[in-house]
């Protein structure tokens, strides 16, 4: 249905348009409710999701976990549950709008919902109707945004201040708040500097009675100054009188604001007045100047010419192992900015703490101004990578310090795991180039090089992926989505094709292609196929009673019907309560996969229909041996041709095998369904055929129907921070 035509600059349309997405539950006997709702939405150019649930108890987990922008209560048929969702809404979500939808719109009927704690009646009947609850959503959605947005505000806002003011108490740098010429709060490093160990029996004092006396008038003058805008944030050197000594300072003034009020900080950095701050410094320069303190160790000498045949050495050897160069971004900047020597110093700390790092056995070397080579050894190549990212973590977050200078860089570091075949020349070089590639981008910039880089890459991706699945399994983060199997022979019955989705740790929706492929390498396709068909089970369970209820294809993985005998029992346990009834679920396995197991797939296909299910072959007529297999399978209900069959239709040979397989199709009486159909043309053509179903993007894209924990999980990706 179309929304009424309406002004472009509507207000509401404009507040929604900064907030592209939001997810409605909508509680009530009725799924069609929820997509007459949505369908409005989404016509009229609003990107809501409407979830379904018909289960209080399933309200109750959504409402404590994930809760949505905003909840519908149907009570047409049942007032009491309108209730029950008002009442533990405000108990478990006070912010939450509740919207009651009912046929009633009187005022009578109004006053009793607002009664009653809901913000609003709405009715989904006609257009005007839809158009009012549309409008009515769109306030309630803007508003609970807000206040969300709001509390989230407030309590960033809360940990801001806490950690600031841990910060404060930990730094180094004196630090006071002045309101008024009286100090407010000081920090402990403050507080020792005027020699007291207490930084509350300074606070409430003015601090005009600290500074000494010759000094007041020029230090009062600055603080007045400083109140009326001028010369915030410029340093002005003065003396105080502490209870030991006189200390002079370099203090920068700035100006704030707290609760309402004007206040000046006073900020005295360590490194201004290290000696004033602790006289120990100065001895330590002194033994420092002296030789008296070590310096770091340097790095091995040699240079590149040493790295260069560390490497060779290597590589031949048998142990795994890798080239790595480490170099400091902005190093000319650093030149100017510290000194030569003090540029030494810090490359020498560099290379110490590489080297603590290190084993033994390892090498480090000078290579060039501000890059420092390693040669590692280690048991397996994936530890090289590792070590290459603990070193550019570790060290870009060590502060070095020199003699007048504190310096914390940014690092770009090049790792190369060596497989032995290598040749040492062109390994430096890569490593090299690459390197400093990465220093012209700056900031903590990493790159891992080589064949055995790759590989051992591709692994520890598929390892990330096959722990994401087994944690989205775990946590409920998998989902389905649901493709439309369309009738080219008019069945009223719908279709569909189950297709599982997994929302990743950053709340991204990923495709079965993206990870059931590292699923299947680490042994996780059994607790996938079972999590994917006790879902589809749920969803049939819920639509029980209705007429022409849909039927649901479910594919299943080589690895179950391995386990066909666990798998059975499992599922006999689970089908107690439902008992499965004409086809509602149709179980798909690849023809190789059947071809390659083709006692137990008999065994298992047998098994299935006897539990009430039907049985499809999916990615059919790709070997030679196809008609042959149905021999062995002949309560095969439904052959699904692979897609080269749509996608190289034009081709005779393609054209002509699978007239023959339809052919055969016919004469078993097993139905026909053809995928990834683009267009009309071969719409067209598939039925003069005689296929009996079609799907594709040109048929109906997947659609996802949200339920219960499934509901939760399209709520936290949509509400991660982004």
């Amino acid at each position: 249905m179309n929304a009424p035509s309406r002004s472009p600059l509507s207000p509401v349309n404009s507040l929604l348009a900064a907030d592209t997405r939001g997810l409605l539950l909508l509680v009530g006997p009725s799924e069609e409710t929820a997509k007459r709702i949505e369908s409005f939405l989404r016509n009229a150019g609003h990107p809501l999701r409407c979830g379904w649930v018909d289960d209080l108890s399933e309200v109750e987990d959504i409402l404590r976990r994930s809760p949505p922008d905003l909840v519908l209560c149907d009570d047409s048929v049942d007032s009491g549950v309108s209730d029950r969702v008002l009442k533990m809404a405000a108990e478990l979500r006070p912010d939450l709008p509740v919207l009651i939808v009912g046929g009633g719109m009187s005022s009578t009927d109004l006053a009793s919902a607002l009664a009653r704690g809901a913000k609003d009646r709405v009715s989904a009947g006609d257009a005007e109707q839809l158009r009012h609850l549309e409008l009515v959503v769109l306030r309630e959605f803007i508003n609970h945004h807000h206040l969300r947005a709001l509390r989230l505000t407030r309590d960033r806002l809360s940990d801001f201040e806490q950690r600031h003011s841990q910060l404060l108490e930990g730094t180094a740098d004196a630090v006071a708040r002045v309101q008024e010429g009286i100090l407010s709060h000081v920090n402990p490093a403050f507080a020792r500097l005027l020699g007291h160990e207490d930084p509350e029996q300074l606070s409430g004092q003015p601090l005009i009675d600290y500074v000494a006396a010759d000094q007041r008038t020029r230090v009062k003058e600055r603080l007045r100054l400083v109140l009326k805008g001028k010369h915030n944030g410029e340093p002005l050197e003065f003396s105080f009188d502490s209870q030991d000594r006189q200390v002079t300072v370099n203090a920068q003034l700035v100006l704030g604001v707290e609760n309402g009020e004007r206040l000046i900080q006073m900020i005295i950095r360590a490194d201004t007045g290290k000696a004033a701050l602790d006289p120990e410094m100065t001895l330590v320069a002194a033994k420092e100047a002296a030789g008296s303190v070590p310096k770091a160790p340097p790095a091995t000498p040699g240079g590149r010419v040493g790295f260069l045949k560390a490497v060779a050495a290597a590589a031949a050897g048998k142990q795994p192992c890798g080239g790595l160069l480490l170099a400091v971004n902005g190093y000319n900047a650093l030149e100017e900015r510290i000194g030569l020597a003090a540029c030494d110093e810090v490359m020498d700390q560099i290379a110490a703490a590489m080297k603590s790092r290190l084993a033994p056995g390892d090498s480090v070397f000078e290579f060039s101004a501000g890059e420092l080579a390693a040669v590692v050894r280690r048991p397996r190549l994936s530890d090289v990578q590792s070590l290459a990212e603990l070193l550019l973590r570790e060290l870009s977050s060590q502060i070095y310090t020199t003699a007048n200078n504190e310096s914390q860089l940014t690092l770009s570091l090049a790792a190369y795991p060596l497989n032995g075949d290598e040749k040492a020349e062109s390994v430096v070089q890569e490593i090299v180039r690459e390197a400093r590639k990465l220093t012209a981008k700056g900031g903590n910039q990493f790159a891992i090089l080589g064949a055995a880089a790759e590989a051992s890459q591709t692994e520890r991706e598929d390892a990330r992926k096959a722990g994401m699945v087994k944690r989205a399994i775990e946590e409920n983060r998998l989902k389905l989505a649901y493709q439309s199997i369309a009738s080219l022979e008019g069945d009223s019955r719908q279709h569909f094709d189950v297709l599982v989705r997994l929302i990743d740790d950053s709340g991204k929706e990923l495709h079965a292609g993206e990870f059931l492929p590292a699923a299947a390498k680490f042994g996780l396709m059994r607790s996938v196929d079972r999590w994917v068909v006790a879902r589809s089970l749920a969803i049939i369970a819920k639509r029980a009673g209705t007429k022409d209820a849909p039927s649901l294809f479910v594919r299943l993985s080589e690895d179950t019907l391995k386990d066909s005998d666990d798998f059975l029992r499992w599922l006999t346990a689970l089908l107690k309560a439902h008992p499965l009834k004409n086809e509602e679920l149709v179980f798909e396995i690849q023809e190789m996969i059947l071809q390659n197991h083709i006692r137990k797939a008999k065994a298992l296909t047998e098994a299935l229909i006897k539990l009430g299910s039907g049985i499809a072959i999916d990615h059919f007529g790709t070997s030679a041996t196809s008609s042959q297999l149905l021999e062995h399978l002949p309560q095969v209900g439904f052959l699904k041709f692979h897609s080269s069959y749509t996608q190289k239709f034009n081709e005779k040979e393609i054209n002509r095998r699978m007239t023959q397989l339809m052919e055969v199709a016919k004469q078993k009486k097993i139905k026909t369904i053809v995928s990834h159909v683009e267009d009309a043309n071969v719409m067209a053509r598939l039925w003069q055929m005689g296929v009996n179903y079609i799907q594709g993007y040109h048929v109906q894209e997947p659609e996802v129907v949200l339920l219960a924990s499934e509901f939760i999980t399209k709520a936290k990706s949509i509400h991660a921070p982004r």
